[in-house]
């Protein structure tokens, strides 16, 4: 368990059953007689008793603001809390998901005492069939209990086994969360009277404890909504893709196709109308214009496609997308590109190319908005069972407490693309040093010719 360097030390003041050692003091019981005072040592004892609670609370505290590993805090309590109590046998009943009461788990305390571990295993036995005494009325009461005389309130085989054990108090703690019961603490004692202090003490613990369950459940309940949040946007970025597949589709068969037409007509009629006699010229240079106009249109349909969609993408793949986009960002921006991709890299299959291609046009995109640069280096590389892309710029830099601001849209889109391939995204670069953005992502779908 990470988070505390003493948890599984023993308390340096030892514990209840532990006598102070005389020798530290100066004297021993071999000492003269007006040395020893049995009153002091009784003193120094009850000091101890305090000092041993008090640094199991600030153990516990500490496990309770630190740890995530709720069993394991748990087990720590447990062995501490019977150590200095010197109480013979501590259990762990937890509330489980797909059940309301709680049930006894693995985690416990037990002395080396034969009656003591068939009472144990007894109990665990008949938990099966109906709760512990002490785990039904903490349940019922959400309070802490003793019950003194503890056989008095069992029967049958169960306390004859608890009289053999030498159980004489039973002391039920419950472990709470936001007034939901967890988990319940039960300790089984060999002495007739529990100190006070000690069971309030111990009444604190539980609620320490009561704070790992409940940051351990936010966690849970974070990682799940980031999870669900994650799916939601992979499944939007899907929508997307299909829904730019479709219109770059329309356009380009549909209205490319009816500009095309247009233009063939509009050139026919022109022609027509140069071999006939007397053909008006001003007729002529309109119908010129117009085949201009078309020719414009048809032109704006392959970008608004090609933009929506590359076809490039879908006929050759993502390498040769990348290298188109790159020299047609380059004539459109005047940013030069410089490509090093080696001959041989392997080809990814659809969704890993789109979403690979995605991120890499916005990286460019960011570089002709804000870096100011005059060039820009893109290379791709087989690392192992991973993909690297790179793209480096010659740029004013990007300022480090940008880059996970909220409003850092189109930085939160690389990684999120990223993150649903099982890849990552990382951005680098100081003011005046550029800007590097470096795309890394399994590439464990590979085509079947790979392992041909």
């Amino acid at each position: 368990m990470q988070g505390f360097s003493n948890i599984d030390q023993e308390p340096s003041y030892g514990s209840f059953s532990e006598p102070f050692p005389r020798e530290s003091a100066g004297f021993s019981k071999d000492d003269p007689i007006d040395r020893y005072n049995p009153e002091d040592q009784n003193t120094k004892d009850e000091l101890l008793k305090k000092i041993s609670v008090l640094n199991l609370l600030q153990q516990v505290a500490t496990a309770a603001n630190e740890a995530n590993d709720v069993e394991s805090v748990l087990q720590f309590s447990v062995d501490r809390i019977c150590a200095i109590a010197d109480w013979k046998l501590g259990l762990v009943c937890l509330v489980l998901e797909e059940s309301e009461k709680p049930e006894y788990s693995s985690i416990s305390f037990s002395r080396e005492e034969k009656f003591l571990k068939e009472f144990r295993n007894l109990l665990r036995n008949r938990s099966k069939k109906e709760e512990s005494i002490l785990t039904e009325r903490v349940r019922n009461g959400r309070k802490p209990i003793l019950l003194e005389n503890f056989p008095s309130y069992i029967k049958g085989d169960i306390k004859e086994l608890s009289i053999k054990a030498g159980i004489e108090e039973a002391i039920g703690i419950p472990i709470l969360v936001k007034e939901n019961l967890v988990g319940v603490l039960e300790f089984y004692s060999g002495n007739k009277s529990t100190d006070p202090s000690f069971f309030e003490a111990v009444s604190h613990i539980s609620s320490q404890i009561g704070r790992v369950f409940e940051r351990r459940d936010a966690e849970n309940h974070l990682k799940t909504s980031g999870e669900q949040l994650r799916a939601l946007s992979a499944r939007l970025q899907e929508v997307r893709e299909e829904e730019r597949l479709l219109i770059a589709r329309e356009v380009h068969d549909e209205l490319g196709q009816l500009l095309t037409v247009l233009k063939i007509d509009l050139t026919l009629l022109k022609n027509n109308f140069q071999k006939s006699k007397g053909s008006d010229s001003k007729l002529v240079s309109e119908l010129l214009s117009m085949i201009k106009v078309a020719d414009s249109g048809i032109e704006s349909v392959q970008r608004i496609a090609t933009e929506l969609r590359p076809l490039i993408l879908e006929d050759l793949g993502l390498l040769e997308g990348i290298e188109w986009y790159a020299k047609d960002f380059e004539k459109r921006t005047g940013i030069r590109c410089e490509i090093r991709i080696p001959a041989g890299i392997l080809s990814l299959e659809k969704d890993p190319s789109i979403a690979l291609f995605r991120i890499f046009q916005e990286a460019l995109t960011n570089a002709a908005r804000h870096s100011k640069a005059s060039s820009i280096q893109v290379s791709c590389s087989e690392e192992g069972p991973f993909l690297i892309l790179k793209i480096q710029d010659n740029g004013i830099g990007i300022d480090p407490k940008k880059m996970n601001q909220s409003k850092s849209l189109g930085l939160i889109g690389m990684r999120e693309r990223a993150v649903v391939l099982g890849g990552e995204v990382s951005i680098s670069g100081g003011p005046g040093k550029g800007a590097s953005v470096i795309v890394k992502i399994p590439i464990s779908n590979r085509n079947k010719e790979d392992f041909l």
